[in-house]
């Protein structure tokens, strides 16, 4: 008698092995694994299912599960196959919507483009030293689509010694971020480090009343793209106004606008940057003396047409020449006053120790203002604008900080240290470019970048029986990949 005819097609019959079996589920064709028992109690055998194994289409036939059928996979077969799982998603994000960092890399570095990717890659994903690389890169398929050779931690080692010995190639990669034109910004932040034998190491100030071993990185960080451009490492101990000048010679720009934060302002600072020829926009602290707020107590600020609109919000400004070049520019903001205004007042219940009705008639005054001094030849509203584009910046060091966890740093040997920073620089690269990419399509409020990388550690490959395979993953991953349109 024939062998009785299979009621599926042909196309999901002949992914069935021995120990699986198909199902028809609303339409869609399932593989699970099952295994055959002796029944003692009706003394015959009996057929017990096991997990999924995957889903079988006409078009890609079968797509595993990524469930833990992958590990019982082997049990079900006559031959026992090899399960591998590895991160795809940013792997594959990588080289391809952020493949321009990767060719200029190339361009300059060669064939260390790809060591320098892999180290940048595990990095961006798990923030993790550089002893644990070699085994995170074990478990990414990023070491197939570049086809990098073996990978230890001395490779890892080796590969940013040699970089941070290359000043030059460094510099080159990033002077090529910097578009003609471009509308440059400058700030400057700390970086803790444990060593004993860097040179840049010093004791140097951070937070009120510390004096803790860092060292300073300078940055430059363009207007236009609201990427991160070029950056300059500086001893701990260094003052960033000295530094200015001699960051943007390296940069090959001829200027810079460097807008800093509340506690830099100072006269000699000042002093410092007009020397230096550069141009600056300093906010000042609500209190400073030099800030007249008697147009607000009068309550004649708000007058003719001395407003802008930021934001769909309305800013009254008031201008007041200081002589030497210098301008102070006091703003006006009366929905973040209001806000503020009502913040204080809750505060004065619950935090009584602190905030009372008589330190707020002493602010009130003081609530939705900001205050610029600069020395640019600018429109209130362009010098309001510039300043709030500092903004950006801050977000870029916090990435930087605390999503990247790059706040510090236990490097021994200066050369090392200098490579760890350059691929610091490249993550903070992609980290920003991603930003930018969730601000232009209106994402940010639905999702952070944080998020996104997260979610795209859910794409995974397997192989199994000498083949990869794309893994399933979860319905907010897809949504996001449709959304972002990208490639997986």
């Amino acid at each position: 008698m024939g062998k009785e005819k299979s009621p599926h097609p042909e196309w999901a019959v002949k992914h069935r092995k021995e120990g699986t079996e198909l199902r028809l589920i609303k339409g869609k064709y399932y593989l699970y694994s099952y295994k055959t028992v002796y029944d003692k109690n009706k003394k015959r055998p009996k057929k017990i299912s096991g997990p999924i194994i995957g889903t079988v289409t006409e078009k890609e036939g079968l797509i595993p599960s990524g469930k833990r059928a992958l590990e019982n996979l082997a049990a079900c077969r006559k031959s026992t196959p090899v399960i591998r799982c590895k991160e795809y998603g940013v792997a594959s994000l990588i080289t391809s919507a952020l493949s321009e960092y990767g060719k200029s890399l190339q361009k300059v570095f060669g064939d260390d483009w790809k060591w320098i990717t892999a180290i940048a890659y595990s990095r961006f994903i798990y923030r993790c030293p550089l002893k644990s690389i070699p085994f995170r890169l074990q478990s990414s398929y990023l070491p197939e689509l570049l086809a990098l050779g073996h990978f230890n931690e001395k490779t890892a080692s080796g590969t940013l010694n040699r970089i941070g010995g290359q000043p030059d190639k460094m510099s080159q990669y990033m002077k090529s971020f910097i578009g003609a034109g471009d509308h440059i910004l400058m700030d400057a932040t700390n970086v803790l480090s444990q060593s004993r034998h860097i040179p840049l190491a010093k004791k140097g100030y951070s937070n009120p009343l510390t004096f803790d071993t860092q060292f300073n990185l300078m940055y430059i960080y363009s207007a236009k793209s609201r990427m991160p451009v070029y950056y300059k490492l500086l001893p701990g101990n260094i003052r960033e106004v000295k530094a200015f000048k001699n960051c943007l010679l390296e940069a090959g720009l001829e200027k810079a606008i460097v807008i800093a934060d509340k506690g830099f302002y100072s006269e000699a600072n000042v002093a410092l940057l007009t020397e230096g020829l550069l141009e600056f926009i300093l906010p000042l602290r609500r209190d400073n003396a030099l800030i007249d707020y008697a147009p607000i107590k009068a309550n004649t600020f708000k007058k003719g047409n001395n407003y802008f609109l930021h934001e769909k919000r309305a800013v009254w400004y008031h201008k007041k020449e200081l002589g030497n070049g210098l301008a102070l520019h006091l703003f006006l903001d009366e929905p973040l006053r209001v806000k503020e205004e009502n913040d204080y007042l809750v505060r004065i219940n619950t935090h009584p120790e602190s905030h009372s009705v008589e330190k707020y008639l002493e602010k009130k005054d003081h609530f939705g203002t900001i205050a610029l001094l600069t020395n640019l030849k600018s429109t209130e509203q362009d010098a309001y604008q510039t300043y709030k584009s500092r903004m950006a910046i801050e977000i870029m060091f916090d990435g930087m900080k605390n999503i990247l966890d790059a706040d510090h740093t236990y490097m021994q040997d200066e050369q090392t240290l200098k490579g760890w920073m350059f691929v610091n620089h490249i993550t903070l690269q992609w980290y920003q470019h991603l930003y930018m990419e969730l601000k232009t399509k209106n994402l940010l409020k639905q999702i952070s970048v944080n998020d996104y990388i997260q979610l795209l550690t859910d794409v995974k490959k397997v192989w199994i029986d000498g083949t990869w395979y794309l893994n399933e993953f979860t319905n907010n991953t897809k949504k996001l990949i449709e959304k972002l349109k990208i490639n997986i």
